[in-house]
Formats: structure tokens, C-alpha cells, sequence
């Protein structure tokens, strides 16, 4: 599935298109590099983005996109900020949120990978936080991205530290069983919406990876006998005029 928003293109894989990750399967880059031609690119314009489940940020400079070989090189960072068209980050997701932020007019995304640690750490407010005070960016020029992931009704979890969190009150919400409902999803959006952005400005997939069977879901593979897998997110900017 491919979505552009302004000069910004985001694209990820379905169970279809196969297991993206290594260590879930030895066809792993055969089909990345399937997806890839299928979305009509090439794989010479891609990056992979290591995570690390903390609340690192790297800006992406101008002599790693010189080296050879880009593909098969990677950046150890939980999100990724780029200003270089025709430049792709991509990475291997399951149930995490894949969260792009992007100024329209100053051409500038960050690529982030929003786990369960990372967005503890507030890895989303620090990335606005960056795009205001260092880049300069003007809120109405902002939009968030968050494409598919586990939301709350299928993200259930004994004894969360959120719990214990007053800024996750209303994100965290007794089931049954000691088990706790996290709204990861929740919590990022809303603190955009505290911060300014309108409806307008905020694109959330509704596609819950936790119960949709096409897409792989690490929780559900804990919970099930279904066969582990990640399947690929990627975003870039097309160069235009």
C-alpha cells in the first residue's frame, strides 16, 4: 500500500508480500526487495533504520547518502530525521507505531519507531519539541502519520508501569484478569491535539495489526501458534516543484 501527502510518501507490506525480517525467515530480503520493485522503486534509495527501544534521534547526513550500497547499510536510532528527497528509511514493524512527522514547507520528516519503551520515554514530544525549537516550524505546517498498529482492545498487558503513571491515566484501562488495555496510539495523538493540531493535521491508519490477520502482529504470534513475521514501513519525500 502506497499513500503520498504532499511531497511525502509512505508505504508499507501486507502478510501477502512475506516476512520482512531476518530473523524470522530466510526469504526475508528476497522480499523486501520484491515489495520494493512492486511499489515502483528502487532499493538503492532505501535505509534501514535500526531501533534500539530508546528515545534516540538521528538527522540524517548528506555523506551517508554517498555511500555505496545504501540498502544494506543501517542507522542505529528509534527515529530518523531526513530533509533529502528520493531518500527512503524504512523498518520492519509487527504491532509498533510507525510515526512520521512532517513540516509541508520547510520539506523536513522524521521517521520514528514508537514501541511500547520509546513512547514511555515521550519520543514523539521530543520529536515536535525538535521541529519547533530547532528547525522552526510553524504547527499549521506540521501533520502526523501513524500507520498500522496494535490498538488498546488487542494490546492487553499484567501490571503496566503506565499504570502507576498519572500522564497515562486515561491510556491505561482495567480488563479483567490483571490484564490492562494500553492506548499507545491514544497517547500520541492527543498530545498533539493539546498541542495544537487539528483533525486535518493528524492521519492515523485504522488498521489494527493486533486483530487484522493480514498483517503480522507480534503479540498475537505470543498468543497464538501463528507463525512470527514483521512486515515492512517505509517514507520519503518525492522531489517536487
Amino acid at each position: 500500500m502506497k499513500e503520498e501527502f504532499e511531497s511525502l510518501i509512505l508505504f508499507h507490506s501486507k502478510k501477502e508480500d512475506g516476512n520482512m525480517a531476518k530473523k524470522y525467515g530466510e526469504t526475508a530480503d528476497i522480499n523486501r526487495q520484491k515489495f520494493i520493485s512492486k511499489i515502483g522503486l528502487n532499493i538503492n534509495q532505501f535505509l534501514f533504520m535500526q531501533p534500539d527501544n530508546s528515545d534516540k534521534i538521528v538527522e540524517l547526513k548528506e555523506d551517508v547518502l554517498k555511500e555505496k550500497n545504501l540498502y544494506y547499510k543501517l542507522i542505529e536510532a528509534d527515529a530518523i530525521v531526513s530533509r533529502y528527497p528520493n531518500v527512503y528509511i524504512y523498518l520492519n514493524f509487527a504491532d509498533c507505531l510507525p510515526f512520521t512527522i512532517y513540516d509541508k514547507k520547510l520539506k523536513i520528516f522524521a521517521f520514528a519507531h514508537l514501541g511500547w519503551r520509546s513512547t514511555y520515554l515521550n519520543l514523539h514530544q521530543k520529536l515536535f519539541q525538535l521541529f519547533v525549537e530547532q528547525y522552526h516550524s510553524s504547527i499549521q505546517d506540521l501533520s502526523i502519520h501513524i500507520g498500522p498498529c496494535i490498538k488498546k482492545e488487542s494490546y492487553l498487558l499484567p501490571n503496566p508501569g503506565q499504570k502507576e503513571d498519572d500522564a497515562w491515566k486515561f491510556y491505561v484501562s482495567y480488563v479483567k484478569d490483571d490484564l490492562y488495555a494500553i492506548d499507545l496510539r491514544g497517547y500520541v495523538v492527543d498530545f498533539f491535539k493539546k498541542n495544537g493540531f487539528y483533525n486535518h493535521q493528524i492521519f492515523v491508519s485504522d488498521i489494527d495489526t493486533g486483530s487484522n490477520l493480514e498483517y503480522f502482529s507480534h503479540y498475537r504470534s505470543t498468543h497464538t501458534n501463528e507463525k512470527e513475521g514483521r512486515f515492512f514501513y517505509g517514507v520519503g519525500m518525492l522531489e517536487k516543484e
